[in-house]
């Protein structure tokens, strides 16, 4: 479905490519780049729909070199969400999802079921928050109007880059099942940026671990907690596994 095929990206100056990567994402997966900040993650995102170009290498769509289309109906085509939502705060929430079928010149009826499906799929009802501003919004239900707003002309590949970072711990775990509940409902492919090792494996059909600008590991969560094979890899894994010790020993303080 995507591939970065011998993909670079070398930023002006510098003196080694801040991206080279070579990576498949197979229909209807939901594949996670994963890493440290800096490594490179968003940068494939963003090589994904042409707001980054390649240095050198092509990146496919479908088999379809994406430099072949124009950018701005490549990205009308692609769900784009991103961590504090970005929605229009002039516009209301109906508007903001309604932003690219109008682009795409769908009618105002068909715009209008689209919205009322949408909300009623993110779990926002429809007469309660279409005419409101961003800025009424918790930040749960702003970023679940970005996600609306990302599948309103029915992509077929989502991209999200750190969706549900800027929200609690509560609301994130809710917003991370109902993610995955509408990806496999709506059967698209989806590429995650995160930089969470737990948020990964638990939603993640394959998990793309990136350092410095390259995929350093890749596969399942089971595969990746099986046999890492790379130190960056162990290192990530570290994480989730003092937790889960940590958790077990304290349930096991208050088992009955």
């Amino acid at each position: 479905m995507i591939r970065l095929e011998q993909v670079t990206r070398t930023w002006p100056g510098a003196t080694r490519p801040a991206v080279r990567v070579d990576l498949e994402v197979k229909q209807g997966e939901l594949l996670v780049l994963l890493g440290e900040s800096g490594c490179g993650k968003t940068t494939c995102l963003k090589l994904i729909n042409r707001l980054v170009e390649p240095t050198s290498g092509r990146v496919l769509l479908g088999g379809v070199d994406v430099a072949s289309l124009d950018p701005d109906t490549l990205r009308r085509g692609i769900g784009y969400a991103i961590q504090g939502v970005g929605l229009f705060p002039h516009l209301t929430v109906a508007q903001n999802v309604a932003v690219v079928p109008g682009l795409l010149g769908w009618s105002r009826a068909e715009i209008d079921r689209r919205v009322e499906e949408l909300l009623e799929l993110v779990g926002l009802p429809p007469a309660t928050v279409r005419d409101r501003l961003p800025a009424t919004l918790s930040g749960g239900q702003a970023q679940r109007v970005g996600v609306a707003r990302a599948l309103a002309a029915r992509p077929k590949v989502m991209l999200l880059d750190e969706p549900f970072g800027a929200v609690d711990p509560l609301t994130r775990d809710t917003l991370q099942l109902e993610y995955r509940r509408l990806h496999s409902q709506l059967g698209v492919t989806t590429v995650m940026v995160t930089h969470d090792m737990t948020e990964a494996l638990l939603l993640a059909d394959r998990i793309a671990v990136m350092h410095e600008g390259e995929v350093v590991g890749l596969g399942s969560a089971t595969e990746l907690l099986r046999g890492p094979s790379h130190p960056q890899v162990e290192r990530l894994l570290g994480t989730p596994r003092r937790q889960a010790q940590a958790l077990a020993h304290l349930l096991e303080g208050v088992a009955p």
